[in-house]
C-alpha cells in the first residue's frame, strides 16, 4: 500500500470522527429562530436538557478528527505535485487554513454550547443568548474556514474539469462544495427533525470531504493496480 492510500485511508477516518461530532452537538429538534449572526445555524433549545459532557465529546471529536483529514488533504495534493498542477501550493495552504481554524471553531462551539446547558440549568434567564453572542465574537475567524474550503474546492474542481489533475474529467463532479450544496437543499426539502437536521445541515461538510477521501482512494488504488498490470 503506497503512501496516498494509507494518507486516504486516515482522512476517511476523520471524517467519520467529524461527522459523529457533528451528530453529538447538531441531532437536535432544529429551532425556528435565526442564529445571532444568521450565517450560523440557531442554539437548539434541546442543548438545555442534554448532557453537557456530550457537547465537550463532540468538540473533541471534531478536534481531532480535523487533524486526521488534513492527511487526506495532503494525499491530494501529494497527487497534484506528480500532476504537476500548477498553483498546488494553494491547494494545501487552504486546506490548512480550513482545519487550524476548523479546529478553532469546534472548540469554540463545543465551548459554547456546554456553557449554554450549565447556565440553563442554573436559571440564568438569558442563557442562550450570552452564549450565542459569546459565539458571535469567534464567527468572523471561523468564517476564514469557510473561505479557504471555498478556495480548495474551487481549486480541485478547476485542475479536473480542465484534465491537469486527472484525465477522468466527470470527477469534478466529486467536489466538496458540490456535494455541500446538494446535502443543503436535501437538508431544505427533507421533514425537519432531529436526525435530518443532525445527517444534512450539520455533518454536510464532514460528509462531502468523506465521499471526496473515499472516492480519491479508490481512485489511487485503481492507478496502483494499472501501473501493477504495465510492469
Amino acid at each position: 500500500m503506497n503512501l496516498n492510500k494509507k494518507l486516504f485511508i486516515v482522512g476517511i477516518i476523520g471524517s467519520v470522527l467529524c461527522f459523529a461530532g457533528d451528530i453529538l452537538l447538531g441531532c437536535f429538534t432544529p429551532s425556528k429562530e435565526f442564529g445571532n449572526p444568521i450565517i450560523f445555524p440557531p442554539f437548539s433549545d434541546d442543548w438545555a436538557n442534554s448532557s453537557p459532557y456530550r457537547f465537550v465529546v463532540g468538540g473533541l471529536f471534531g478536534v481531532i478528527a480535523l487533524l486526521l483529514m488534513f492527511c487526506g488533504f495532503y494525499a491530494i495534493y501529494r497527487e497534484m505535485i506528480t500532476k504537476k498542477c500548477k498553483y498546488s501550493k494553494l491547494f494545501i495552504i487552504c486546506a490548512f487554513v480550513f482545519v487550524s481554524v476548523g479546529t478553532l471553531y469546534h472548540c469554540v462551539f463545543a465551548i459554547t454550547a456546554y456553557t449554554y446547558n450549565k447556565l440553563y440549568n442554573l436559571q440564568v434567564l438569558e442563557a442562550k443568548l450570552i452564549s450565542e453572542q459569546l459565539f458571535y465574537v469567534f464567527i468572523a475567524v471561523a468564517s476564514l474556514a469557510a473561505v479557504a474550503f471555498a478556495g480548495l474546492s474551487v481549486y480541485l474542481f478547476f485542475v479536473t474539469i480542465t484534465g491537469k489533475f486527472n484525465n477522468k474529467k466527470w470527477l469534478s463532479i466529486f467536489n466538496p462544495l458540490l456535494i455541500m450544496l446538494v446535502l443543503i437543499i436535501l437538508s431544505k426539502i427533507l421533514p425537519a427533525n432531529k436526525v435530518i437536521n443532525g445527517v444534512f445541515a450539520w455533518g454536510q461538510q464532514s460528509l462531502a470531504l468523506f465521499i471526496i477521501f473515499l472516492i480519491y482512494s479508490i481512485r489511487c488504488n485503481h492507478n496502483e493496480l494499472y501501473d501493477n498490470k504495465k510492469e
